[in-house]
């Protein structure tokens, strides 16, 4: 079993609501904007196109069926061919947080390899799968195909956990090594990308503003 994903509901949307969505989404491509525009990330070929829970239904479904406030990240999000997501840990959709990020594959193929927690996850086009960010997390598209994926990140209330397994023993002590490394990144993020990548240490502020703002004033247009 992976810690760090969990597959919440195997056949969520069946093969013609899939092909139905994937032609929106292929629709929606034209539209798409880089997921980081600026840092260390701004050149990888991954992008997004926001979609609004009131404007598609098959999106309020997944909220609906979770029991999550309709709040946060709602995308598709399209990884190009040959694009690689390097392992990394991501904060918002933690679930030391309170936060988790909910996947639905709309486009994808057995060339297109998802690590969580260096093991590789197959999640198949119309399966709902939870992913827990704080978690070692790695994606490689080796096809020729764009992928695309729904994704939503939403607060963790009771009706979402019902849905997933209970967090044991070893699920805290991963939360307490997460948040080590959250205070190690930010103590080197102080003292070395201050002067030795200072664009990229005043992006990382912004994006902790943001995140401070968003989580403990609730505004989320934070420039």
């Amino acid at each position: 079993m992976n810690a760090g994903t969990f597959l919440v509901k195997k056949d969520f949307f069946d093969a013609d609501k899939i092909a139905e969505i994937s032609k929106l989404a292929l629709l929606l491509e034209e539209d798409k904007s880089s997921v980081h525009e600026g840092g260390k990330y701004k050149d990888i070929q991954w992008h997004k196109v926001d979609i609004d829970p009131v404007t598609y239904p098959f999106v309020a479904g997944i909220y609906d069926f979770l029991g999550a406030e309709k709040n946060g990240i709602c995308v598709f999000y399209y990884l190009s061919p040959g694009a690689v997501l390097h392992p990394h840990r991501d904060l918002t959709g933690a679930s030391s947080n309170a936060r988790l990020r909910f996947h639905v594959p709309v486009i994808t193929n057995d060339n297109v390899f998802f690590n969580v927690s260096k093991q590789r996850v197959v999640m198949l086009p119309g399966e709902l799968w939870a992913l827990d960010t704080s978690f070692l997390h790695a994606v490689e598209n080796k096809s020729s195909q764009t992928r695309v994926h729904i994704v939503i990140e939403c607060d963790m209330n009771e009706e979402v956990l019902s849905h997933l397994p209970g967090k044991n023993l070893s699920g805290r002590v991963h939360d307490v090594y997460f948040v080590s490394i959250l205070i190690t990144n930010f103590l080197k993020s102080i003292f070395i990308n201050i002067w030795r990548d200072p664009k990229y240490f005043v992006a990382q502020m912004q994006m902790l503003k943001k995140f401070v703002m968003w989580r403990v004033f609730g505004k989320k247009d934070v420039k």
